[in-house]
């Protein structure tokens, strides 16, 4: 076996450095993007006012080359990670593919927020929101039934899956093509999901 060989497309791209100079340049103008996201939403409620006073740490934007073989890029903010509980907005950029928002809560967090999160049916609907229909909480893709729209879901249904879930994810997704927009997408998720949770 010559598994060495290449293609003649892993030639074309091994012998172009150009397209990695593009790619590097690419990652850091989303880094940028993100940390005008950040702004945005720092400006959209105090998070000393949630009921995790650990949010008040700062926002963590990070990236990595191979989220399914792809390169990506994650703001973390407002954010809390524990043993025992997660809230955490996550703004993601996904190479080749969208910008996605997702919300997370989990544990003590995600039982304060359930009725909530029930009562906030009519307007995750209304709003096109999906729910992660996973175990692994740590999946942020939305293909291979890894989603669902809370449209798909009566409320009576909706109402039971809060109730037996250890954690929760609401998301949406974002084509690549609104880059310019998604400021204001992530913005708009963020309130409205500010606003379903604070009831």
């Amino acid at each position: 076996m010559r598994n060495f060989l290449l293609t003649p497309a892993e030639r074309q791209v091994a012998f172009d450095a150009a397209w990695i100079y593009h790619k590097n340049s690419v990652i850091t103008k989303v880094m940028e993007l993100f940390g005008a996201v950040h702004r945005e939403l720092e400006k959209q409620a105090p998070v000393a006012a949630f009921p995790v006073p650990c949010l008040q740490q700062g926002g963590k934007i990070s990236k990595g080359e191979r989220y399914k073989e792809l390169p990506y890029v994650i703001l973390d903010y407002p954010r809390y990670f524990s043993q025992e509980a997660v809230w955490a907005f996550r703004t993601m950029f996904w190479w080749g593919h969208y910008f996605s928002c997702t919300l997370h809560l989990a544990g003590t967090v995600k039982i304060h927020y359930a009725s909530a999160l029930k009562a906030g049916y009519g307007t995750l609907v209304a709003q096109g929101f999906q729910v992660y229909m996973q175990d692994d909480p740590w999946m942020h893709d939305f293909e291979n039934g890894n989603y669902r729209a809370v449209a798909a879901f009566t409320p009576q249904e909706w109402d039971t899956w809060v109730e037996q879930k250890d954690f929760i994810k609401l998301a949406k997704p974002f084509a690549l093509e609104i880059w310019e927009k998604i400021i204001p997408e992530a913005v708009a998720c963020y309130t409205t999901l500010l606003a379903i949770i604070n009831g």
